[in-house]
């Protein structure tokens, strides 16, 4: 498969520190059980990166729930993207903060989340096999996490990032737009120099992945100062990389039987962890555009600016060849989707 990009040589100036402000972690409930059981397995120390993700011990399922953490930061444990940005935007104003840091923490595919976008979609059939693992319980949250990936799997997750197409309960681009429509108090809440971190799976692959971060970027505005950030790789974070999110994908067939053979037993991501690819999407002389970085060790979590003085930027155009898969598997999980 063959890769194509329109190339931009630019330079640009990036600031090392972002200014104080708010640091808030966005937590889907799902991925909250999912630590809470992991917490209980394997008990986080102090400082460990997924610290503010894990559900209180007597939280249940109804969010949106607010949690303060010990360095101040604030998680919020949500199901639709409506009701997070509406609480984010209330938590900001009430402090009289903008945010400086938005992590986001959800199942991903390329160019989007595994989450309803509002309270519709969440009742609607489309959502089902969402709320299925919404409501489960943690122990189902955390064993479908460890599940073996076949081949397949990762191959259709490519071809659909070139592809794109319809995935039930995947809020995406349009579905940003929507709801940042309906909650315009939310862009003044956010700072200048805003790092967003979307901790999860492929959401930066391919041209569908840059698509959505860039127009994400445009939707949300600001300065030249804001980075977005998502992975390319599948995401590692369970208890032993308290770093942060690592990355791990397939590189030979040997590579993933190995890895397959020892993930489900070991439940250790970080003796299958690689070296990862981030895209960095920023606002480059009037324009969103992305450049991609390799060979990062962790996807950050933090306010600082990643090193792209001498990037280069452009936009990702899709390969000829692509094919749109039938199926999709919802990475993380052990869900399978039709792709419309």
């Amino acid at each position: 498969m063959r890769y194509f990009m329109i190339i931009l040589s630019l330079l640009v100036v990036v600031s090392g520190q972002a200014t104080a402000g708010l640091i808030i972690h966005a937590a889907e409930i799902g991925i909250g059980k999912f630590h809470r059981q992991d917490n209980i397995v394997h008990p986080y120390e102090s400082g460990n990166a997924w610290l503010p993700y894990v559900l209180p011990t007597n939280a249940e399922t109804k969010t949106p729930i607010v949690m303060e953490n010990a360095d101040h930061s604030i998680t919020v444990f949500f199901s639709t993207l409506e009701e997070l940005l509406t609480k984010v935007a209330q938590i900001s104003q009430t402090r009289g903060e903008q945010i400086s840091v938005l992590n986001f923490n959800a199942h991903g595919l390329p160019g989007g989340m595994w989450f309803p976008m509002n309270e519709s979609f969440k009742n609607s059939v489309e959502c089902w096999q969402w709320n299925a693992a919404a409501t489960g319980s943690d122990k189902a949250n955390h064993d479908q996490y460890y599940t073996p990936v076949a081949k397949q799997d990762i191959m259709s997750i490519r071809e659909y990032a070139q592809t794109g197409g319809g995935v039930p309960c995947v809020t995406g681009y349009n579905q940003w737009k929507s709801i940042l429509a309906k909650v315009p108090q939310l862009k003044p809440t956010l700072a200048k120099d805003l790092k967003l971190n979307i901790l999860s799976c492929v959401v930066g692959l391919g041209p569908v992945g840059d698509k959505f971060m860039t127009g994400l970027g445009a939707l949300l505005g600001g300065t030249d100062q804001v980075q977005l950030r998502s992975s390319l790789y599948f995401g590692l974070g369970d208890w032993s990389m308290p770093e942060g999110m690592g990355f791990w994908d397939y590189q030979t067939d040997e590579q993933l039987e190995h890895d397959n053979s020892i993930y489900g037993v070991n439940r250790k991501d970080r003796e299958i962890m690689q070296k990862g690819k981030v895209r960095v999407t920023a606002l480059v002389k009037g324009a969103w555009l992305s450049t991609v970085l390799e060979g990062q060790d962790f996807m950050s979590l933090g306010a600082d600016s990643l090193e792209v003085s001498n990037a280069t930027w452009g936009r990702e155009l899709v390969s000829r060849s692509a094919i749109k898969p039938n199926t999709i598997r919802n990475p993380g999980t052990s869900v399978y989707e039709s792709v419309k």
